[in-house]
């Protein structure tokens, strides 16, 4: 008689221990987040941010129709006023002609207000005048006084609109 043997365990613990270690690597990586589509990339998921390229620069302020600095003689600078102002009034009889003194800047409020009333009163007005004499109606004529940043002496400009 043969006798049967019992069978064997030892795939058994084969099998168990397999178990024990996928069951320890399941409890290991249960505290892992699952890899996401930012595991490579960052920015994944996100709306995108364009490029806003800066503004173009400024176009720079239109030249003036004449522009006499202060201290020029009025002999050298009359006539030249008149004849332009003659041209100007000849192609549109309504133009306005805006005459804009302009100062540099000067250390206090008052010595400002003061150096821009002062050549407000002398070129301004005298500009103004010239402007009258070459058969502008005064109505046509505006005078303003201003602050400029880059300038280094006081100039007068006259504009036509």
């Amino acid at each position: 008689m043969t006798t049967k043997s019992a069978p064997s365990r030892a795939p058994f613990r084969l099998v168990s221990a397999a178990g024990m270690g996928v069951l320890a690597l399941s409890l290991g990586l249960s505290g892992c987040a699952p890899p996401g589509q930012r595991l490579f990339n960052p920015n994944a998921g996100r709306p995108p941010k364009p490029y806003i390229p800066p503004a173009p620069p400024a176009k720079p302020a239109p030249a003036p129709f004449v522009q006499v600095v202060s201290g020029t003689p009025e002999a050298d600078w009359r006539p030249a006023i008149i004849q332009v102002a003659k041209r100007a009034l000849a192609r549109k009889p309504n133009v306005l002609f805006i005459v804009s003194v302009l100062s540099p800047r000067v250390d206090s409020p008052a010595g400002q207000v003061e150096a821009l009333t002062h050549l407000t009163q002398t070129d301004g007005r005298a500009i103004g005048d010239a402007l009258i004499a070459a058969g502008a109606v005064p109505e046509q004529v505006q005078i303003e006084a201003r602050t400029e940043q880059g300038i280094a002496s006081p100039r007068t400009r006259i504009d036509v609109r």
